[in-house]
């Protein structure tokens, strides 16, 4: 059984909830971070850390530790385009890889026994119910309920929701959302062997994209991506498998080829679409991180690295502990994904054809290197790199 009272009651152990945490509680911060799943389960994703989320790894003496569960390094990224080929080699960090794309059960394994490990309260099979406020209606706690459904309250000067896209801490704190995305995509997931690819691979064809990604367990983890109607009429005449390996032909034929001489490992997953969306990010008593309170679409593959940013800003701003804090948080959340949400929309558009969707994904390359820039002015603080 966990404490009545602490500093922060953290809602969401996946990597956005887990980091917040563990950065907090290396502070000397007294922190419950609760979740409703059993420990160690899977989740959708891209799995792709960028070189911004791995150098944010290798400060936080976590690189190691996912290596050793057998996360394979990502030298390199290559984009295909037709007969065209970018390949963009991924320079090193320290003396670990550069990029990475560890499976979610093991990288949310990782955080989340790191946070232990630097003293936070850990607590599976607990649920969120509500924020408790006070009498100015300021959030003051958690009403949280255990698996017996036993209701529990829990004092916090602050509850931070990483509880995900539909975010119960975001509808009971009434965040608002400021901007809303106009596009999405629909991607269907699987994981093979055999593919003769390494590394990260992306294919563009006119009316579909492919990715291939090196993870755990020497598989590959292959995401096809189209328009949300079309992925519907395709899963009308046929099932999602044969939904995967349709799109990954019609992105390169050659790749679905080898697709096809590959052994698919696991079922096919779908996530159908859900346009991009901005909420406020902190308030009187509570704050959000992760997608509870920013999502892109997956095309960009980089929800992790948002995940893990706006944790280490908003572990920052929490150590402080004031209002004003609070509020440099969400500025710099802002500050931070303008260009890259503005490219997101723009690619996740589908309708750009083959040369402006080459420019676009160049443009979020330098984008991405203008975000790491800004990651290392920011986290320098020994204080974080513990």
């Amino acid at each position: 059984m966990f404490n009545r009272r602490y500093d922060a009651v953290v809602v969401g152990a996946r990597c956005a909830g887990a980091a917040t945490a563990m950065l907090m509680a290396r502070e000397g911060k007294s922190v419950l971070l609760v979740d409703w799943a059993e420990p160690g389960t899977d989740t959708l994703s891209s799995h792709c850390l960028t070189r911004g989320a791995t150098r944010q790894l290798h400060r936080w003496g976590l690189t190691g530790a996912l290596m050793a569960r057998g996360t394979p390094r990502v030298n390199r990224s290559t984009f295909h385009f037709g007969d065209e080929t970018l390949p963009v080699d991924i320079r090193p960090v320290g003396d670990g890889p550069g990029m990475m794309a560890p499976r979610r059960f093991v990288l949310d394994s990782v955080l989340v026994e790191a946070a232990a490990a630097s003293g936070a309260t850990v607590a599976f099979h607990t649920g969120f119910r509500d924020v408790l406020r006070d009498g100015s209606g300021r959030v003051c706690g958690a009403l949280l309920a255990d698996g017996t459904e036993t209701e529990i309250r829990v004092a916090a000067p602050l509850v931070i929701g990483a509880d995900g896209l539909r975010s119960t801490v975001a509808r009971r704190v009434g965040a608002a959302v400021r901007a809303e995305g106009r596009n999405a995509l629909g991607h269907v997931y699987s994981y093979f062997r055999g593919l003769p690819l390494r590394d990260n691979h992306a294919f563009f064809g006119p009316d579909a994209a492919a990715y291939s990604t090196s993870t755990n367990g020497g598989a590959e983890c292959v995401i096809a991506t189209t328009t949300p109607g079309r992925l519907r009429d395709l899963r009308a005449r046929m099932d999602d498998n044969d939904v995967l390996r349709h799109l990954a032909h019609e992105a390169d034929p050659g790749f679905g080829r080898m697709l096809d001489a590959a052994e698919r490992t696991e079922p096919v997953r779908v996530f159908a679409g859900t346009p991009g969306r901005v909420r406020d990010c902190a308030g009187a008593g509570w704050a959000l991180v992760g997608d509870a309170g920013y999502f892109r679409d997956p095309v960009t593959a980089h929800g992790i690295t948002d995940a893990f940013r706006d944790a280490e800003l908003l572990a920052s701003a929490a150590c402080v502990g004031t209002d004003a804090a609070l509020a440099a948080y969400q500025a710099q959340r802002d500050e931070a994904t303008a260009g890259i949400w503005q490219l997101t929309e723009r690619i996740a558009g589908f309708d750009l054809g083959m040369e402006a969707t080459k420019a676009a994904f160049l443009d979020l390359s330098q984008a991405m290197r203008a975000e790491q820039a800004w990651m290392d002015a920011r986290f320098a603080e020994p204080a974080m790199a513990a």
